[in-house]
């Protein structure tokens, strides 16, 4: 299960992911969501592409961001 607390993304003034929380269960299948809604910012923050602003993730009791 990867659990998400509070995940802000921003690229300069702007909010990509403002505040996520969300638990996600194995196994995701997929996200779904309009355009600019932050989809690939979650994917790339939880794969470490990119870091995020504030907050956190865990997957399996670990980090995946810092």
């Amino acid at each position: 299960m990867i659990r998400i607390h509070g995940l802000t993304v921003a690229f300069g003034g702007v909010k990509a992911i403002d505040g996520l929380d969300a638990e996600l269960s194995d196994p995701v299948c997929g996200l779904i969501g309009p355009n600019g809604a932050g989809k690939t910012t979650l994917v790339n923050v939880l794969s470490g592409l990119v870091r995020p602003s504030a907050g956190q993730s865990t997957w399996r009791a670990h980090r995946c961001c810092r």
